[in-house]
């Protein structure tokens, strides 16, 4: 098989890319390890989609617009998201995770130069000069290779980046958390006692020593169907420290503990909170919820200070003003918040690799430090990379596949009549 694009990826940003790719003319490959769509959003249960909007007091507008700002509409009117709903300084759309599966199969379907391969993993690279030539992929029929002129790196964990010889940092890492479904939720009568009574209730809990809460915070997240609920309130650990979910046996190791820390917050929140005397974990999720693992060290090494002062760049390529939201240490989760109304951009050579000229990374493996990607790692920002990298692909077809000769003026150009917000 051959395309002019292939994507490694099928979360919200390898979607987006693949998307703008395609409309753009392209001949796409768009590869999944699982049977659907949606990455986090959907595999892990994130039953928010955060980064989209700016906060100023008591306005709350889009941050990002293009595809994501279409997705977050076409959700919504279907009932299958609501908001914004406000959440400390910023804002969040609450949505249903099937809803996100059904959509983004919609949009692949209506895209006939996308070549959708799920149940595919990539297993390499090869390399010729500076430039990856070709993929491997192991599915259903085997090991097969698949050639293409540029490609992009939408997998999370930097997989083709770092099978490529692409410089990475793996460490520090955040913990990971297992958000799980519970059915049978009296839902008007646990939102009447609100997350100030699951605060209160968790705060007891770990001053009293009766549960062995893994977090001292969450929440329970309801997905608008009769009695259902995402409940958001794990948090593993190795001996203390973040498991590292690029690494297979810590992996497996947080698969099975996130399943048994669904068991005690079940029973928790079952025996505490109003509103769950006679609920049940409906279902896990097909994996546990991954928050950094490698990051690219790229051209540009997004930092702190571009998050907190709101850097901007001649290359931007997006906008974001989520918080630097550090889940490290602890139990605790700390939050860094920008200036009100203030939001930093992300440039494009932060999606570049120094060492591979036709690869572009694109996501929460972005190259940024550890504070930075904990800030620019949300749903609404990735989206937004993710169609930034798709257009750029595209312009970089033109030049060889040089993703690094791209024209960032015309690139902005494109997503600008496409809406996006820059």
């Amino acid at each position: 098989m051959d395309a002019d694009a292939i994507v490694v990826g099928g979360g919200p940003t390898g979607v987006m890319a693949a998307r703008a790719a395609s409309e753009r003319g392209a001949r796409v490959a768009l590869l999944e390890r699982y049977g659907f769509l949606g990455g986090s959003l959907t595999a892990s249960l994130v039953g928010t989609l955060c980064g989209l909007f700016l906060r100023e007091g008591e306005n709350i507008s889009y941050l990002v617009g293009g595809i994501a700002r279409e997705c977050a509409e076409m959700l919504k009117s279907r009932g299958l998201a609501f908001g914004p709903l406000p959440w400390e300084k910023t804002a969040v759309l609450p949505h249903v995770p099937w809803g996100l599966k059904n959509l983004f199969d919609e949009w692949i379907e209506k895209e006939e130069r996308i070549k959708l391969l799920l149940h595919t993993q990539l297993c390499g690279c090869r390399i010729e000069g500076s430039k990856i030539s070709n993929i491997l992929l192991v599915n259903k029929a085997g090991t097969r290779k698949l050639t293409g002129k540029v490609f992009i790196d939408a997998s999370g964990d930097g997989d083709l980046a770092y099978q490529a010889g692409a410089e990475m940092e793996g460490s520090p890492v955040q913990f990971p958390s297992m958000n799980f479904y519970m059915a049978n939720v009296n839902v008007n009568e646990a939102l009447t006692a609100g997350l100030s009574t699951l605060q209160n209730l968790i705060n007891d809990a770990l001053e009293k020593g009766d549960y062995d809460l893994p977090r001292s915070g969450g929440a329970f997240i309801p997905t608008m169907r009769p009695g259902e609920v995402i409940v958001a309130m794990g948090r593993i650990s190795i001996n203390g420290w973040p498991v590292n979910c690029a690494d297979p046996e810590e992996l497996t190791y947080a698969e099975r503990e996130g399943r048994k820390q669904a068991l005690l917050l079940a029973e928790f929140l079952k025996a505490k909170m109003p509103g769950f005397s006679e609920a049940f974990i409906l279902d896990t999720p097909t994996q546990v919820g991954v928050r950094s693992t490698r990051r690219l060290v790229g051209k540009y090494v997004l930092n702190r200070d571009d998050v907190l002062k709101g850097a901007h760049f001649d290359d931007a390529i997006c906008r974001s003003a989520w918080p630097i939201e550090l889940h490290a240490e602890g139990k605790s989760t700390t939050l860094e918040f920008l200036e009100p109304g203030k939001y930093y951009q992300i440039p494009y050579r932060s999606l570049l690799p120094k060492e591979i000229g036709n690869l572009i990374v694109a996501g929460r493996c972005l190259s940024a430090s550890y504070e930075a990607q904990a800030s620019a790692r949300v749903s609404g920002t990735c989206m937004a990379m993710g169609e930034a990298a798709g257009i750029a692909a595209v312009l970089a077809l033109e030049k060889d596949g040089n993703v690094g000769e791209v024209d960032t003026s015309e690139l902005q150009s494109i997503l600008k009549k496409r809406g996006a917000i820059i």
